[in-house]
């Protein structure tokens, strides 16, 4: 799918399998694969596989396609017209028409082939982390934190002063997200993760019994993600990802006390380790969701303070447990903490039920908000009490280890808080230019001509005699407005929940200058502007170009700079994910560390000596999203460049890095102990290891590299605007998709005007990504950059010599290419070519089936999609010849060695693209044979068959099925009533043929579809 000689190499490769297995005998490959604790777990997955019985027949079919496959691309060269997906499609069409195969054979090959895809994607990902053991990690961390005391010369040891700084600021973050990707069950990450890591989810080495276990499960699973994901499950799943990072975060302190014990023996008591912060958005995600209430996202809040506090008591139990005779002071001491978290956690409890599903009646939430503040005596909302207490402890404590130990408790406290993470709230802009509007009189936008200076005039003059108000659950209950009752519901929880440790505020959309300040306002009104650290979403080509430009005239403005020079802090969040739709992955990373490096000289320039830059970069795993896959390493850098970070360091601005693992393809990572540890490990070793400044020509070249960038965003730009673009996106739409997630595919929005539904923008960034890899061509990283390269491709290729920059961008636009092939959409929309169905209907004219095709001719035809999704297409491929040779005269220089692609899952990856097409065609037949019927409701067979083609199966099937209903026993009994009967009524005939032949297959069909979803998100390594 890459080059002209991954043909060879697939076909290679697969002769070398054959080979090896036959030289192997039966009884050493079971015993090398079932051999965890020498071998790995994963090779205990394929020989059960192997040895299944129930799909031998399902593995020979396999082999066969793969084969038929490599030759149908080698002959590519000599028939350049053909298209081997398509010519597969057809084959495996005709042998299941002709009984040659059989849907259930069809079944077991994707089960076959999403086994395989699952341990491939189980061992990237364990290559990806380069996952190690506990020792191991201690070891690297010892490390680098040795480097925290040790000065360069390697022998004086720094200032404790110095050790205190660094030890006790985070410069790195990691935020927990739900964006909807959590494309299989819980349980199959799980599995995954432990065959991946060789460990359990408790910690334990992964035996070879408990590893056939695992195997068999996911060899018996139905691979989709679990049934109606709520809210709720997300933050379940997400709090286990917490809890996991908690665990491994306690290790990263203990061993940051164990190195400034052996530093600094007299002064190392008084440290309080900070290094990397823990956040989540999971229920407090607001942006362009219409379906969470104040009362959801209060009852979300009280459960993590609820968690918390019971992990907590469990700690300080732990301690209790292993005090001897004589430590009776800290006994006592520790007695009475944990009667104190007690009390907390019953008022925390009592709290979190009320607001867990009572509260529908203004009684109600007058007798609960009277209770809460009755509370006030019994409540911790401040953990300053906790800590001094812990301080005590520490002074009583008699044993080093303990002392230790307590003061990795105190960290915990003293970072978390009262939950398990920070917390981010995120709205978008439009709405808090709503709740503004009538305030200052706004008509239109904020910066419509001729009017944006005298809005921020009006805003400005609010600022400077704005008040803060006390408010109570009433007033928020009766407030309409999204925005208002958002930072009522933050004062709230400031109040009544935790009132010490600080609140993202995310505003998505943002770009102008406005938005702030209108939350800057809000914040003030509800006097939690000490708390709040306000941060605007920088993610479209427009906010990314504007963003330098909206933070200086922000810090130009007296309120908004005395904001953040009392903050300390300046944050900013860019969207790598919805960038990349925009303006493609690679200029959206480009665009993006372009803001990096503004920014730094922004607050340098302005003189905020001491202020943090805190960076949150939203990404996802897959490349469409900004993970980079070649290792955890890479995708730091790539997300937050050396050559960026160079310019903090330089300019002595303190920079902040936060990046986020996104719903449960992110959380992967965190499952066992192994990886959570490997995971925060290599993140800190980044974000502190010494760095030096980069000497890449890439920044020097600065002409080459502005033309490069413009005409890749244009590129991308360009087609978001095609509205062929939005045919091929549309083909199939969502509907090939499971749902993922609680949240919609489409974006909710306050207000419908003005919003065109049909554009692709109005597709959210995930599910956007994965319609790329579900037609089989990921263009939001692949393309573009052949037509951007080929301008100047010898001069390219020089940089990509000496560029490390480049050649990482290239990683990108390789790893993404190399899951691509344009023979896969091009076999997806022949199905909407009148010319395909009529081509079909020749070759079996004057038979039942060749009416079918004949009729399915002019059903696409009606359609009139094919030629715009074609030209898209046209596009794409006149890029990627350009592609091919960029990466044809890289292959010299061994960046093809980068992704050493195994040659099965290319192979797996086309035969589900075949399958899933072989399954459409069967799909589309069948709405042919649907009776006719009269107009029911305005709705007519044409209507159905139109739902069949776009893929809308289960709306088509509900109305088919009540259309044509089955009888029940009353109305088809045909008994003896004591007298003939010949009437027979057409209109209320039984429809059970009709059922068992066409409906109940269209549905085993479509849902083998979905599952085939599953297996390429798997094959790829993420879902969208």
């Amino acid at each position: 799918m890459a080059t002209g000689g991954d043909i060879k190499d697939m076909k290679a490769q697969k002769q070398t399998e054959k080979a090896t297995e036959a030289n192997t005998t039966s009884a050493t490959r079971m015993a090398t694969a079932t051999n965890p604790a020498t071998m790995g777990a994963l090779p205990v997955l394929n020989s059960t596989l192997v040895g299944s019985d129930r799909y031998a027949r399902a593995r020979e079919l396999r082999d066969e396609m793969a084969e038929r496959l490599i030759d149908l691309r080698q002959n590519m060269q000599e028939r350049p017209l053909s298209n081997p997906v398509m010519e597969m499609a057809h084959d495996i069409s005709e042998r299941l028409h002709d009984g040659d195969l059989s849907a259930e054979l069809l079944e077991q090959l994707v089960q076959v082939v999403s086994v395989e895809a699952i341990a491939d994607r189980a061992e990237r990902t364990m290559n990806y982390l380069g996952v190690r053991e506990e020792a191991d990690n201690r070891k690297a961390l010892t490390e680098l934190l040795e480097t925290f005391a040790v000065a360069e010369d390697g022998k004086s040891v720094r200032p404790f002063e110095d050790f205190a700084r660094k030890l006790e600021r985070a410069a790195q973050g990691i935020v927990v997200t739900a964006h909807p990707t959590f494309g299989l069950s819980e349980k199959l990450y799980q599995a995954m993760a432990q065959l991946a890591s060789n460990q359990t989810l408790d910690g334990e080495v992964l035996e070879q019994a408990k590893a056939e276990e695992l195997s068999r499960f996911i060899l018996e699973s139905e691979h989709k993600p679990d049934a109606s994901i709520t809210l709720l499950d997300e933050h379940a799943q997400a709090q286990k990802a917490l809890v996991s990072l908690q665990n491994s975060l306690r290790v990263v302190y203990d061993v940051a006390l164990g190195v400034a014990a052996k530093h600094y023996p007299d002064q190392w008591t008084r440290l309080t380790p900070r290094l990397l912060t823990l956040a989540s958005w999971v229920g407090y995600d607001l942006d362009g969701r219409t379906d969470i209430t104040w009362a959801n996202t209060l009852h979300t809040r009280l459960k993590v303070q609820v968690a918390q506090l019971k992990a907590y008591i469990d700690r300080v139990g732990g301690f209790q447990s292993v005090l001897s005779g004589d430590q009776q002071e800290l006994k006592d001491l520790l007695a009475l903490l944990r009667s104190r978290l007690v009390l907390a956690l019953r008022v925390a409890e009592r709290e979190c039920d009320c607001f867990g599903g009572a509260c529908s009646s203004s009684e109600e939430l007058r007798e609960t908000s009277r209770r809460i503040v009755e509370d006030e005596n019994e409540r911790l909302v401040d953990t300053s009490e906790i800590l001094q207490q812990l301080d005590r402890a520490v002074a009583l404590a008699r044993k080093d280890d303990l002392v230790r130990q307590l003061l990795v408790f105190k960290a915990e406290i003293a970072n978390y808080g009262l939950a398990v993470s920070h917390m981010h709230m995120r709205l978008n802009a439009a709405q808090l230019h709503n709740a503004i509007r009538k305030t200052i009189g706004m008509e239109g936008d904020p910066d419509d001509t001729g009017r944006s200076r005298t809005n921020v005039t009006r805003l400005n003059e609010l600022l400077s005699t704005v008040k803060p108000v006390r408010i109570n659950f009433g007033d928020l209950a009766a407030e309409n407005t999204s925005a208002k009752r958002t930072f009522m519901l933050l004062a709230q929880m400031i109040k009544y929940v935790d009132s010490t440790q600080p609140i993202r505020f995310l505003i998505a959309e943002c770009e102008t200058p406005f938005t702030l300040l209108s939350a800057l306002y809000y914040a003030r009104l509800f006097g939690i502007e000490d708390l709040l650290d306000i941060s605007p979403l920088f993610e479209t080509g427009l906010a990314l170009q504007r963003g330098a430009g909206i933070i200086g005239d922000l810090l130009k403005n007296e309120h908004y700079r005395a904001y953040v020079q009392k903050r300390g802090r300046l944050c900013i969040q860019t969207g790598f994910s919805d960038a990349g739709r925009y303006l493609g992955q690679v200029a959206a990373s480009l665009a993006i560390e372009r803001l990096h490096i503004k920014l730094a000289k922004l607050v340098h320039d302005e003189g905020l000596e001491g202020v943090e830059v805190v960076i949150f970069d939203t990404h996802g795993e897959s490349m469409g999203r900004g993970a980079h896959p070649r290792s955890l390493e890479d995708r730091l850098k790539y997300l937050s460049s050396p050559q960026a970070r160079s310019h903090y360091e330089e300019l002595s601005v303190p920079l902040k890095h936060e990046i986020s693992f996104q719903g449960g393809d992110g959380y992967l990572m965190f499952q066992t102990p192994k990886m959570a540890l490997t995971t925060v490990t290599r993140l800190l070793c980044y974000a502190y290891g010494r760095q030096e400044k980069p000497n890449d020509p890439f920044y020097e070249d600065t002409s080459y590299s502005l033309d490069f960038f413009l005409t890749l965003k244009g590129f991308h730009e360009n087609a978001m605007e095609n509205r062929d673009y939005a045919a091929l996106l549309s083909t199939f739409g969502t509907n090939l998709l499971y749902q993922t997630g609680s949240r919609k595919s489409k974006r909710q929005h306050e207000r419908q005007h003005g919003v065109d539904v049909a554009h692709p923008s109005q597709i959210r960034a995930i599910p956007h990504n994965a319609i790329l890899q579900q037609l089989g061509y990921m263009a939001n990283t692949a393309s573009g950059f052949g037509s951007a390269v080929s301008r100047d491709l010898d001069r390219f290729i020089s940089l990509y010599r000496s560029s490390d920059r480049v050649r990482r961008l290239m990683d990108m636009v390789s790893f993404a290419k190399g899951f691509s092939s344009l023979n896969t959409p091009d076999a997806y929309a022949a199905l909407f070519d009148p010319r395909h169905w009529l081509m079909k209907a020749y070759a079996v004219k004057g038979t039942e089936r060749g009416d079918e095709f004949l009729r399915l001719s002019t059903h696409v035809a009606e359609l009139e999609n094919y030629e715009g999704i074609k030209r898209m297409l046209r596009i794409f491929r006149e890029d990627a010849i350009r592609l091919h040779q960029v990466l044809d005269g890289l292959e010299a220089d061994g960046q093809e060695a980068h992704f050493p692609f195994h040659a099965r899952r290319r192979i797996n990856l086309l035969i589900l693209h075949v399958v899933r097409i072989c399954l459409m065609q069967q799909m589309f037949l069948s709405s042919m044979r649907i009776p006719q019927f009269a107009v029911n409701n305005d709705f007519t067979k044409e209507d159905v068959v139109k739902d069949i083609l776009a893929l809308e199966i289960p709306a088509a099937l509900e109305e088919l099925r009540t259309t044509f209903p089955i009888l029940d026993d009353v109305q088809l009994d045909q008994g003896d009533y004591g007298e003939p009967s010949d009437y027979h009524d057409e209109s209320n005939r039984d429809y059970r043929i009709e059922h068992e032949r066409i409906f109940a297959p269209l549905e085993e069909q479509y849902e083998l579809c979905r599952r085939i979803t599953v297996g390429i998100s798997n094959c790829i390594g993420a879902h969208g």
